[in-house]
């Protein structure tokens, strides 16, 4: 036989064989943790964006039924939902808002016509403003806020 066929192997001193690292089953291992924090993280931030919880008000009235509605969510994490869609910004809401407005107002004229925000109680002010500006450069100056009822006074 050939020196090819043989097999070297490493010994210590002691005669021993020294012990190998396995790299392959270190990489199973690490992809699969990476992918449990994958799938943890990514479930934990669509349950912050689908959480919603309104303010509450002490003089909250029940929904009036309109012809014409646009519904805008802000969440937690302060984005900015509206007819499915994600991620809007002040110019994006404003076309849509505009679009749906505009629609309304062609099938009825004298259609009533508001922009409805369900805002997050732990929201600050910012990303209301923005839904604000955008209602106002698309038209619409009925804007009302979601809360639920029994705000403390």
């Amino acid at each position: 036989m050939g020196a090819h066929g043989k097999k070297f192997s490493v010994h210590a001193s002691a005669g021993e064989e020294e012990p190998e690292f396995q790299v392959a089953p270190m990489v199973d291992v690490l992809l699969v943790l990476l992918m449990f924090f994958t799938a943890t993280t990514t479930t934990e931030i669509k349950s912050q964006i689908a959480d919603l919880t309104l303010p509450d008000a002490q003089e909250a009235k029940d929904r009036e039924k309109g012809q014409g509605q646009f519904t805008i969510n802000i969440n937690k994490m302060g984005g900015l939902e509206a007819q499915g869609r994600t991620g809007l910004d002040e110019n994006n809401l404003a076309l849509l808002i505009k679009t749906d407005y505009t629609n309304v107002k062609k099938l009825d004229p004298n259609a009533s016509y508001r922009v409805l925000v369900r805002a997050d109680k732990d929201l600050g002010w910012d990303k209301t403003k923005v839904v604000l500006k955008a209602a106002a450069s698309a038209g619409v100056a009925n804007v009302v806020f979601a809360t639920t009822k029994g705000g403390k006074g």
